[in-house]
């Protein structure tokens, strides 16, 4: 078991929080609309008594992270004039009625504070129509970690304009690595703090992280058979092993210590729930054929799991307490890899086109169903914790497969690179 350290980070935010009683409980963005108009946000160079790159990085970050978002367009810092960037952060400050004609609608100052190894930083936001506080907060920690501060940052930014928190400050879970010798990495969602997690030579595959971010589950060959494991990351033991005949895939947490896999041997299949606390199991599902790929609503009474009762690969819903099943899909030959969104409402799915594997959505009782991207082989679409994104592989635009990143709706796609090798069955950490 090879496992890297575990970096203790300290991170103190929100030392102090305002809110004008006119911006509070405001909801600027409703981000699960049909549609949506991008506010524009600007957030000139951030004011430091120090000599440092760090506050200006701070600035370059934070608007990759507000453009990553899809809900916002970030006032580029060419079009701020000097009187712009000079004015002070406090709301007697600053010429709102400049900002405003420049177009922009949220403003974003800072004011960072290095000193004895740490850094802090006082960030406040407004509404530049009335120049009502929408946001401030103090957030303070190690120099090298100031990259975290910007993501909480950001995220607070979606939390205070939509009323959602931002995904910014979440890790990847992904599988990279060659056709024969495949491992699990960590990493953030902008490409730093990359992490191996395994390194078995071998393949390894199907990665999840539970809930409470303790556990690690994986199927991996490095015993020579498609063996399943659960392993304590922090102490880095294994707390359970499935070595029977078959192929064990599809791992999925859910209900806090509740796991499920697929385990397919010969001409059946058995859905298994493990509880890793009690360490007990039990039979969620079990059929002829294949059953595979379990993903839960998020009140647990509801399993969504792909078969070939019919036939053809067919994404199929079961309603636990009552055992009902009902056939979700049923246009094509393949629909396979479903995802519940975390609010119960949204399926996301694979369905294959003329050739191409493509990220589809639907409704959770199969209705309202529609494709997100538009050629390729894509595959894993999973959700995000707030339910507004999709994280999925594709190997659209090249021969190799990379991670992408989606709107809910199929907009704002974009690539994130974090390895020369192969990146597929790609989870979000919280």
């Amino acid at each position: 078991m090879a496992f890297t350290s575990k970096v203790l980070i300290y991170l103190l935010c929100a030392v102090f929080t305002f809110a004008a009683s006119g911006a509070e409980g405001k909801v600027y963005l409703d981000v699960f609309g049909k549609s949506f108009k991008r506010i524009t946000i600007a957030a000139p160079p951030f004011k430091s008594e120090k000599l440092s790159n760090i506050p200006s990085s701070m600035g370059e970050l934070l608007a990759k992270d507000l453009d990553l978002s899809g809900f916002f367009i970030v006032t580029p810092p060419s079009l701020m004039d000097r009187e712009l960037t000079e004015e002070g952060i406090e709301k007697q400050e600053i010429k709102f009625s400049n900002w405003r004609s420049l177009g922009i609608e949220i403003l974003c100052k800072g004011r960072v504070i290095e000193g004895n190894g740490d850094v802090t930083l006082e960030a406040y936001l407004y509404d530049t129509i009335d120049g009502s506080l929408i946001l401030a907060k103090r957030y303070k920690t190690r120099r090298e970690e100031w990259r975290r501060l910007i993501h909480r940052l950001s995220d607070d930014i979606m939390l205070a304009i939509t009323g959602e928190k931002g995904i910014m400050s979440s890790r990847i879970l992904f599988v990279s690595g060659a056709t024969n010798r495949k491992d699990i990495y960590m990493v953030d969602i902008d490409g730093f703090n990359q992490r191996k997690l395994t390194d078995f030579r071998s393949i390894t595959l199907s990665p999840s992280v539970s809930p409470n971010n303790k556990y690690l589950a994986y199927t991996s060959y490095r015993e020579g058979k498609p063996n399943l494991y659960i392993v304590d990351m922090e102490r880095g033991k294994e707390v359970y092993v499935d070595r029977e005949e078959g192929m064990k895939t599809g791992t999925s947490w859910y209900g806090g210590n509740l796991f499920a896999y697929s385990h397919t041997s010969g001409k059946s299949s058995t859905i298994y729930s493990y509880d890793v606390e009690k360490k007990t199991k039990s039979v969620i599902h079990r059929s002829d054929g294949i059953a595979t790929s379990p993903s839960f609503s998020p009140d647990g009474t509801k399993m969504v799991f792909v078969s070939d009762m019919h036939g053809s690969p067919q994404i199929f819903l079961k309603d636990l307490p009552s055992g009902t099943i009902k056939r979700l899909t049923f246009s094509g030959t393949y629909n396979t890899s479903p995802a519940f969104s975390p609010k119960g409402d949204l399926i996301a799915f694979v369905s294959k086109f003329e050739g191409a594997l493509e990220i589809c959505i639907m409704n959770s009782d199969g209705s309202n169903q529609r494709v997100l991207t538009n050629g390729g082989i894509n595959d894993s679409p999973q959700f995000s914790p707030c339910g507004r994104y999709i994280l999925y592989s594709s190997n659209r635009g090249g021969n190799r497969y990379n991670i992408h990143l989606m709107l809910f709706n199929g907009e704002n796609r974009k690539m994130l690179k974090y390895t020369d090798a192969d990146e597929t069955q790609p989870k979000f950490v919280q």
